[in-house]
């Protein structure tokens, strides 16, 4: 039997430690007030959303503040710590976009290649105009969200692929697709001739001693990884196609914030391929019409933008919806001020990460429960406001 979330679940537990590389820090800023900030709101949250257990990060110049809230795992009466393992849905989409664009400064693919030079039994009619930024960016004229269930093999993913046809022309419209970014994922992965879940291993994972961060939790650590839930019943992700190049990525919240770090500031990066490849993932590759600049596997607002559009794009209703795009300017690189976040979810669990370069500021939210991209966004922009 599985308890139902009470009061333990709110009696939050709170880490902090600091790490990171040195920067200024402004005289306004004040840890008092965060922890204070920290202490009203996310049990707060918890309360209202019914969310057995949180992990935040909070980066603000050269520290790192860890906030750990209740549960893991309510049945074991597990606490959430900074090494609990929490499923990070579709901000796994941000690792594809940053080794996708190691891809390109290692000349194993074109942005502006045609799919099908990737994949070249994809040989219907509605492939040859798409390109690998398209499926990057999804904008290859309407891949739906989710991949069928009844999709379990190669040859069934190929005669799905085939078989689709698309609602309007490449790169005119953008619709949030799993399918899109996640057969990006796969043909990246072919390119270099290497599985996605080794080329991701190999190129990110390792070189950045994510040593919490995984597809497919070991053995080992299971004893880490939290319980996701639904109306107080635990879950974990099924395993699907093209889950691992689109939303199938789990890590702690220590590792994700030196994920965030190094995406928010990557001179810290030794490799230059990858500092190149951060970048490129930061890089607006099209504006779509609600606001957002698309990257890869990143989205960005450029400053100033007011949070309510922020907010108001987040939402399931609009975040899934069609909207027209147009291209940038050649070579537009991340050099004004921008807001970069990802939302990500599983059935059991939430993720937001979000970060401004040129305010030095960043934060991770890990949940063990689904609840509103509204609520997550709001949240942090209070977070966001004590750092000023």
């Amino acid at each position: 039997m599985y308890l139902r979330p009470d009061s333990r679940l709110f009696a939050f537990i709170i880490s902090l430690s600091i790490t990171g590389v040195t920067y200024s820090t402004p005289n306004h800023f004040s840890e008092t007030q965060l922890n204070h900030t920290m202490q009203t709101v996310i049990p707060k949250l918890m309360k209202d959303q019914s969310i057995p257990g949180m992990a935040i990060a909070v980066i603000k110049d050269d520290k790192t503040y860890y906030y750990n809230y209740g549960l893991a795992d309510i049945e074991g009466n597990k606490p959430v710590t900074n090494k609990t393992i929490f499923e990070l849905g579709s901000v796994s989409k941000t690792f594809t976009g940053v080794l996708g664009a190691e891809s390109v400064i290692r000349n194993e693919i074109k942005l502006s290649d045609p799919v099908n030079k990737y994949w070249p039994e994809l040989t219907g009619k509605q492939w040859a105009e798409v390109s690998m930024l398209n499926l990057a960016t999804y904008s290859a004229g309407g891949l739906p969200l989710q991949i069928p269930e009844e999709i379990t093999n190669k040859n069934s993913l190929l005669n799905y692929y085939q078989n689709w046809q698309p609602t309007w022309k490449p790169s005119t419209q953008r619709l949030y697709s799993n399918a899109s970014i996640g057969l990006f994922g796969l043909l990246t992965a072919n390119a270099a001739k290497m599985e996605f879940k080794q080329m991701m291993d190999e190129r990110l994972i390792k070189p950045l001693k994510l040593t919490n961060t995984w597809f497919n939790v070991p053995s080992s650590n299971m004893s880490n990884y939290a319980w996701g839930y639904v109306n107080t019943k635990p879950v974990r992700v099924s395993v699907a196609m093209l889950d691992n190049e689109s939303y199938g990525i789990k890590s702690s919240v220590e590792d994700m914030a030196y994920w965030i770090r190094v995406n928010m500031d990557n001179h810290i990066v030794n490799s230059s391929i990858l500092r190149e490849a951060i970048d490129l993932s930061q890089k607006t590759q099209y504006h779509v019409e609600n606001g957002i600049e698309q990257g890869l596997g990143w989205e960005m607002y450029e400053l100033p933008v007011k949070e309510d559009i922020i907010i108001k794009n987040s939402d399931n209703k609009n975040a899934l919806s069609s909207y027209a795009i147009k291209p940038s300017v050649s070579n537009e690189k991340l050099e004004k001020e921008y807001f970069v976040h990802k939302t990500g979810a599983t059935s059991g669990f939430g993720a937001y990460v979000a970060f401004i370069p040129s305010h030095k500021v960043g934060i991770v939210m890990l949940a063990n429960k689904n609840i509103p991209n509204v609520e997550r966004v709001k949240t942090a922009f209070t977070i966001f406001n004590t750092l000023n």
